[in-house]
C-alpha cells in the first residue's frame, strides 16, 4: 500500500496542479533543508494554499473546512483554553451531543486529538483548515465574549478610564501635572488601553504607530502595508496618561514635554511572538507625538532568496557579495526594507571564518556572529568615531546602518579601498542616482569605481490579498502606456487585482514584496562615473547592459499576479525612455 507521501505527490501530478520538474526540486529541497512538502510547495507558489487543502484533504480522507466563511459560536470555542488552541493549531466548529467537531491544521496529530479528548470528555471528529485559517480564526474569536461583543475594545475600556475620579486632575501646565500622571499611569485601565493599541498593531502587522494629539481629540494610526490608516479618535485627556505610560516602559524621561526623546522596549506579543518598539516622542503644537516603530524579527525573512529578487539581479548580486572586498549599496526612502537587504546579503556570506561588525542608529536585528555597534551621539559616540575603532579591529566585513554625512562616507569608501567588503545605505532614488549624490557630497569619481561593487535601489509594493484576488482583462492600448513591453503586443493582456474583503480590511491588499533595480559598475559605466556624465546617461548604460528597473521589475510582478498595475504605477517613476506612458 503506497504511504501518505506518496499519494498525496500522485493527487498532485494526476490533477496536473503541480509538474514533475516542480515536484522533483521540491523533494530535493526537502532532503536538503527538511520541512513538509507541502509548505515548500505553497512557498514557492507552485499549488495554491486553498487548492493544496482540498488535496490533502482527499490523500487523508478528511473533510476540509473554509473557516473564514463560517460564524463559530463563542461557547463552543471557548471549550478549549486558547494556548491549547494555538500550541496545536486548533479551533472548535460545532458541538453535537458527545461529538465536537475541530478544525485542524493537522488531522494526523494523535497526540492533540487524545488531548481534546481528555480535557473536553467529548468524542474529537476532526476536519482539516489552512493554519493561517486557524490562526486568523482563534485570533477572532478568543477577543470575544460568549455574547460575541469583543472583550477589550478601547471604548470598554476608555469607559473604565472615564469613571477614574483621578483622572480628572490631570493639568498639562503647572506643578502638581507630573505627580498625577504618574499615578494615574500605574493605573489598570491605562496600562490595559495602552497594551491593546500595541497588541492590534502587532496583530495587524502594522509597520508604526502614530499616536497624534490634535486640538480637541487624540488620534490613533496604523501604517499597514505602507498606507497609514485612522484606527480611533479618543478624547484629549487620555493623551497625557499614554504619553506617560509608553515613557515608563521605554525607560525615557517622563517629566521632559519640551525635548524630543527616543527610546525602545521589547514585548511579546500573544505570549509567544516577540516584537521590538522604536520609540519616538516629538513635541508639537498641542502636545507630544509619539510614533512606534514595529520590528518584528521572528516575522522578518532575512534570506536573500526569498526578498523577491528577479533572478538575473540575484545572480549579480551574490557574485559582488562574495567578493573580497568593496562597496554595496542599497537606496531608497525610509521604510523601503534597506536595512531587511543588508542583512540578508550579510547573512549569505556569514561564516565563522569572518569578522563582521555593525554599525547602526539603532540596531533593528540580532545577528549570531556578529558584533553590533549602537551609535550614541549623545556621548559622543558617531558613525565615524565608530568607524574609526572598528578599522583597528581587523573586520572582513562592515555594516553602516545609513551613511547620513561625507565623513561618514570618506571611511566606508577608504575601507573598501583598503580590503574590507563595506554594506551600506544612501537615502537616494534612484541606483544611478546614488552615483550623483556621492559625488555631490565630495568624493572623486576614481574612488567611486575602485570601490563599489554594486547599488541596489528598492521599494515595497503592496501584494494582492490572496483571499479576495480575481483577474481581469487589460486592453492592448492602456498595455501599451502602461511600458509592458512586449506583452502589449497581444490585443488584452490578463492581470489581478483584489476586489477587498475582511482579511485586507477591505483594500485589495495583504503584505508587501520588493522591486528592485541593481545596477552593477562594470567597466563601461566606470568610464562614464569617470567623465562625470549625468544620472541618465549612467542608468541608460546599465539598462542596455541588461539592469532591469524597478518600473520594470513592478511590472513583472503584476504580470505574475503579486500586485496590481495600478500599484506598481504608484510606487514607482516612470523610465525615461518610455515616453509611452505620457502619451
Amino acid at each position: 500500500m503506497a504511504s501518505l507521501k506518496e499519494r498525496l505527490q500522485k493527487i498532485l501530478l494526476d490533477r496536473k496542479l503541480i509538474s514533475s520538474e516542480q515536484l522533483k526540486n521540491a523533494l530535493i529541497e526537502q532532503q536538503r533543508e527538511g520541512g513538509e512538502l507541502s509548505k515548500i510547495l505553497v512557498k514557492h507558489q507552485w499549488i495554491q494554499e486553498s487548492e493544496l487543502l482540498d488535496v490533502i484533504a482527499q490523500t487523508l480522507d478528511v473533510p476540509p473546512i473554509h473557516l473564514s466563511r463560517m460564524n463559530i459560536d463563542v461557547a463552543i470555542v471557548k471549550l478549549i483554553p486558547q494556548e491549547i488552541a494555538r500550541q496545536y493549531y486548533i479551533i472548535p466548529v460545532s458541538l453535537m451531543g458527545e461529538h465536537l467537531t475541530i478544525a485542524m491544521a493537522d488531522p494526523l496529530n494523535v497526540f492533540a486529538v487524545d488531548h481534546i479528548k481528555s480535557l473536553t470528555g467529548y468524542k474529537v471528529i476532526p476536519l482539516i483548515a489552512t493554519q493561517e485559517d486557524i490562526k486568523t480564526a482563534i485570533d477572532r474569536y478568543y477577543l470575544l465574549k460568549e455574547d460575541g461583543k469583543a472583550t477589550d475594545k478601547l471604548n470598554d475600556i476608555i469607559k473604565d478610564i472615564k469613571e477614574t475620579e483621578t483622572i480628572e486632575l490631570i493639568k498639562e501646565d503647572g506643578p502638581q501635572a507630573v505627580p498625577v500622571v504618574e499615578q494615574i499611569v500605574d493605573e489598570a485601565p491605562i496600562i490595559k488601553l495602552t497594551d491593546t493599541i500595541i497588541q492590534q498593531a502587532a496583530l495587524a502587522k502594522a509597520s508604526d504607530v502614530f499616536i497624534e494629539p490634535m486640538e480637541k481629540t487624540l488620534r490613533i494610526r496604523y501604517r499597514i502595508d505602507g498606507i497609514i490608516r485612522e484606527i480611533d479618535r479618543m478624547a484629549k485627556f487620555l493623551h497625557a496618561p499614554i504619553v506617560s505610560r509608553i515613557k515608563v516602559i521605554s525607560t525615557l524621561d517622563i517629566s521632559e514635554h519640551r525635548l524630543p526623546q527616543d527610546g525602545r522596549f521589547k514585548t511579546l506579543i500573544q505570549g509567544e511572538q516577540e516584537v521590538d518598539f522604536r520609540v519616538s516622542v516629538l513635541p508639537t503644537a498641542f502636545g507630544e507625538k509619539v510614533v512606534l516603530r514595529l520590528l518584528d524579527q521572528q516575522g522578518t525573512v532575512l534570506d536573500i532568496n526569498q526578498l523577491g529578487f528577479e533572478a538575473q539581479s540575484l545572480r549579480r548580486l551574490k557574485e559582488c557579495a562574495v567578493k573580497p572586498h568593496g562597496m554595496i549599496l542599497t537606496c531608497g526612502p525610509t521604510g523601503s526594507g534597506k536595512t531587511t537587504t543588508l542583512y540578508s546579503i550579510l547573512k549569505y556570506i556569514d561564516s565563522p571564518e569572518k569578522n563582521i561588525v555593525t554599525v547602526e542608529d539603532p540596531v533593528e536585528y540580532q545577528l549570531k556572529g556578529a558584533n553590533q555597534v549602537n551609535v550614541k551621539p549623545s556621548l559622543g559616540l558617531t558613525f565615524p568615531v565608530c568607524l574609526r575603532s572598528i578599522l583597528r579591529q581587523d573586520p572582513d566585513v562592515i555594516l553602516i546602518g545609513e551613511i547620513r554625512d561625507s565623513e561618514t562616507l570618506d571611511i566606508a569608501v577608504k575601507s573598501a579601498l583598503t580590503g574590507h567588503l563595506v554594506l551600506s545605505s544612501l537615502h537616494t532614488t534612484t541606483a544611478a542616482g546614488s552615483v550623483v549624490r556621492m559625488v555631490n557630497m565630495g568624493v572623486e569619481p576614481f574612488l567611486i569605481c575602485s570601490s563599489v561593487l554594486a547599488i541596489v535601489a528598492q521599494r515595497l509594493i503592496r501584494k494582492i490579498c490572496p483571499s479576495c484576488k480575481e483577474s481581469y482583462v487589460l486592453p492592448q492600448d492602456i498595455a501599451r502606456k502602461a511600458g509592458l513591453g512586449k506583452m502589449a503586443e497581444k490585443s488584452t493582456v490578463e492581470l489581478f487585482r483584489g476586489k477587498g474583503c475582511k482579511h485586507c480590511f477591505q483594500t485589495g491588499y495583504r503584505g508587501r514584496v520588493g522591486i528592485t533595480e541593481i545596477m552593477v559598475l562594470s567597466s563601461q559605466i566606470k568610464e562614464l562615473i569617470l567623465a562625470r556624465v549625468g544620472e541618465f546617461k549612467i542608468k541608460h548604460a546599465a539598462r542596455q547592459e541588461g539592469m532591469r528597473t524597478m518600473r520594470e521589475d513592478g511590472l513583472g510582478k503584476a504580470l505574475e499576479g503579486l500586485t496590481s498595475l495600478e500599484e506598481v504605477l504608484r510606487v514607482t517613476a516612470p523610465d525615461e525612455e518610455d515616453k509611452t506612458l505620457y502619451a
